[in-house]
């Protein structure tokens, strides 16, 4: 759920290019919208506190019992605390992210550096996400998570009964196979996946555009969760593929923002929104027992697995929102006013660390008050996570991007040291 734990544009990718009057700079409504969404996946832990809503978790299939808790769960208020969705943000965030800068360069007829590239991402990646799986385990020895039923099934999930280093080294590696005492580096996996797999993804998506079938790569992207209705890598991988798509063309264009927001882009955005939770949703001849009290059994969300297609569909809908939604942020200047504002732009700089401290902070907030109620959460939560996730910022991920950008600048140095010199490494050899 990088958010999206993105490598920092290359020197020079804000250049004018000479010919346009404007320039295609940094995309702040995206730094806007992933503030935004690193902060609907901690309003999503917080919530997982409430028993009823651990019982939801984060993808539809139960209903919960309690008129509040299927008001949240199964109607379009589910955005509010939507973690799930923001994850497929996040990832469409960071194929824009990387793609983005290569593109601008290609536009401008500069070579993209990728000797710089691999040491600045594996930095930029696993610096901060080492040092969050370190945090987590010293915050669980002083004070040991909870396994009391009664808390709900997520913080009880969350248990730890053991701390090992042959398991904290798996963990480091960011392995999949093995929980996490951190549980949302599960997606930083993915993230480090694709970002290997990035000069391949990168050949993919400009022999596409060349061929003008980059809406192939898209309409192959949400077919796949069609298919599989995976949320697992065979899913998130084509998610980070849309990113990349849409981060290849934008940066070949003069100025991908409009100077002014369409009048009816804003309203088409809060639809798209919505519409990524209608897997949620539940049947129309449910909703009389909605709020009623009526038995949960009887309200199937329409994403749920009890549907393999609904699922499926569930999946495909919200990818293909989630793009949408992005698209016209970017493109028709939806939602601008709220996404550059100063309250969005400083969540989007704490945004990835945020994201990868607060599920730790959170549980541990709920370990040293087991008897308030859940609901207070809602304040308590991000009471301590977000100051956690400034002194992790200032202490943790801003550092990690100077050693990075030192890191990559060195490997490219040596490199061009070598007799020879850089030879096709610095040249972006996959901009067809």
């Amino acid at each position: 759920m990088t958010l999206t734990h993105r490598h920092p544009p290359a020197k020079g990718a804000n250049a004018t290019p000479t010919a346009t009057p404007r320039s295609a700079g940094r995309l702040r409504e995206l730094d806007g919208l992933r503030g935004l969404a690193a902060v609907v996946v901690l309003i999503h832990h917080c919530l997982l506190t409430v028993p009823a809503l651990a019982e939801v978790g984060a993808r539809p299939g139960a209903a919960p019992d309690g008129a509040l808790e299927r008001l949240l769960s199964l109607t379009p208020a589910h955005l509010l605390w939507g973690g799930y969705e923001a994850v497929l943000i996040f990832f469409i965030l960071s194929g824009v992210a990387l793609s983005y800068p290569i593109s601008r360069r290609r536009a401008t007829g500069r070579s993209f550096d990728w000797v710089d590239y691999a040491p600045r991402r594996l930095i930029r990646l696993w610096v901060p996400a080492g040092a969050s799986t370190l945090l987590a385990i010293a915050l669980i020895i002083l004070v040991p998570r909870s396994n009391d039923a009664s808390l709900g099934a997520w913080v009880q999930a969350h248990y730890v009964s053991d701390i090992s280093i042959k398991q904290t080294v798996r963990e480091l590696a960011l392995l999949p196979a093995y929980a996490y005492r951190n549980s949302v580096l599960w997606s930083l996996h993915a993230e480090a996946a694709f970002s290997i797999l990035l000069p391949l993804v990168i050949l993919a998506v400009a022999l596409a555009a060349k061929a003008r079938l980059s809406w192939a790569l898209g309409a192959a992207a949400i077919a796949t969760a069609l298919v599989s209705g995976d949320p697992g890598s065979a899913l998130f991988l084509p998610v980070f593929t849309i990113g990349a798509v849409l981060g290849w063309h934008w940066g070949a264009m003069p100025d991908p923002l409009p100077a002014r927001p369409v009048r009816w882009a804003s309203a088409a955005a809060v639809a798209c929104l919505i519409i990524m939770t209608s897997p949620w949703w539940t049947a129309p001849e449910a909703w009389p027992g909605l709020l009623s009290g009526g038995p949960s059994g009887a309200l199937v969300p329409l994403g749920s697995p009890a549907s393999p297609w609904g699922h499926r569909l569930g999946s495909a809908i919200a990818v293909a929102s989630a793009a949408g939604t992005i698209i016209l942020i970017v493109r028709a200047g939806a939602l601008r006013s709220l996404l550059r504002s100063r309250v969005a732009q400083l969540c989007g700089e704490l945004s990835f660390s945020l994201y990868l401290v607060h599920t730790p902070v959170v549980l541990l907030v709920r370990t040293l008050a087991p008897s308030i109620d859940p609901w207070w959460m809602l304040l308590a939560g991000p009471a301590a996570a977000l100051p956690a996730a400034w002194a992790f910022h200032r202490l943790v991920e801003r550092p990690s991007h100077q050693w990075s950008r030192a890191a990559g600048r060195w490997a490219s140095a040596r490199l061009r040291a070598l007799p020879g010199g850089a030879g096709p490494w610095r040249r972006d050899r996959h901009a067809a």
